[in-house]
């Protein structure tokens, strides 16, 4: 039988564990995972923090997501590959990689996925896998994975040429989602695509994803004025255009017509904009044929402009998070120059953290607003 030391790794590592929402998180300390067929043990570098973590993970876990307890959380991360199992010959120890926390049970794709150290979802197979083989996430010092969610990063490209720091590499974790919804959507070059909300940690990354993917024109939608100039000062970009939103529908309509015609409405709404009039102004601004992207978080029904979709032949798409490909295609485009990260994205740190202030680091998340991130910095004492 195998043990740590076989794979050069110690016998224990420290993580952040929760076991009840409603009490405090602590570091403790584990027998070290082993890699078996199919499965990588990461060191992470810079672990994601989701601007939402405080509602999950403490207060009573208020969105009410499902996982099992004790949880280590954490979903997305920079790692350094510790051990790679026998059936990863190319994977070699000390590799730079991005994790992706989307768990997709291998024998039924019909399946929903998981979301690694966050949620385990709605299915069956995704309980299993969270409940067993797939518990434990990032906010620790190793972490074990599917060697199919791991993205090598060209180090020497990234990080000698382009000159990005890990910590600047850490927002892929936040580019990937509304590259999922683009993508799916099918945005092409030259196309005018309207982002609403665009003031929110994912919305301000959909204004950036779309630049790079080739948009004529990005239409950034939001309620906060202030915000939105930000945006546009942030990206100096003349493709960028602000629209702050009224709630009155027709007026609009008519402010995000006036930058038509328009082809795409990508939504990426909270829940509380389940009632929002924004949402119908933005599908009621598209072009015959236009498209719609849905990939927000809104768990109630909500009204749509059925008869004008019809007539306009809309196509509605929703897409749930990203695939291993998409992930793959996002970071072709930063190694190549044509979506810029960090100090040449005007993306910033907002926080890094050991994982003993977590409290400070759920608060920092959470505060921290568009095109900024907060990391878990499990590997760094202090």
């Amino acid at each position: 039988m195998s043990n740590p030391s076989d794979f050069q790794l110690p016998e224990t590592f420290r993580g952040l564990q929760f076991t009840s929402p409603s009490k405090p998180g602590s570091v403790v300390e584990l027998p070290t995972p082993l890699p078996s067929a199919g499965s990588v043990i990461l060191r992470p570098l810079n672990s994601h923090i989701v601007s939402y973590a405080k509602e999950v993970f403490s207060n009573g876990n208020v969105r009410g997501y499902k996982y099992p307890l004790p949880l280590i959380p954490g979903t997305n991360g920079i790692c350094r590959i510790a051990a790679p199992a026998t059936d990863t010959p190319h994977l070699q120890v000390g590799m730079l990689v991005y994790t992706s926390g989307i768990i997709r049970p291998r024998d039924n794709l019909n399946m929903l996925p998981l979301l690694q150290g966050i949620h385990m979802g709605a299915s069956p197979e995704g309980q299993a896998l969270m409940n067993g083989e797939w518990r434990n996430g990032t906010w620790a010092e190793l972490v074990k994975v599917p060697a199919e969610n791991i993205h090598v990063l060209n180090e020497h490209i990234l990080t000698k040429e382009l000159g990005y720091s890990f910590e600047d590499l850490g927002y892929i974790s936040t580019l990937a989602v509304p590259f999922g919804g683009l993508s799916d959507i099918g945005l092409r070059p030259g196309e005018t695509v309207i982002v609403a909300p665009a003031t929110g940690n994912f919305g301000s990354a959909a204004v950036l994803v779309a630049l790079a993917m080739g948009a004529g024109k990005v239409i950034a939608v939001g309620r906060n004025e202030a915000k939105l100039k930000q945006i546009c000062h942030d990206t100096n970009n003349s493709k960028v255009v602000p629209v702050t939103i009224s709630e009155d529908l027709g007026a609009d309509t008519a402010a995000l017509q006036a930058h038509g015609p328009v082809d795409v409405y990508f939504d990426i709404s909270p829940n509380s904009a389940a009632k929002a009039l924004y949402i119908k102004a933005g599908i009621s601004a598209l072009r015959r044929g236009g498209r719609v992207s849905f990939m927000g978080g809104i768990m109630n029904d909500i009204d749509l402009p059925y008869h004008m979709m019809m007539f306009k032949a809309l196509t509605l798409k929703g897409t749930f998070m990203y695939t291993p490909q998409q992930v793959n295609e996002l970071i072709r485009l930063i190694e190549t120059g044509l979506l810029p990260i960090g100090e040449k994205g005007k993306i910033q740190v907002s926080g890094r953290f050991p994982l003993h202030k977590w409290e400070e680091a759920f608060e920092n998340a959470n505060e921290a607003g568009p095109m900024k991130a907060t990391y878990f910095q499990p590997n760094v004492t202090g």
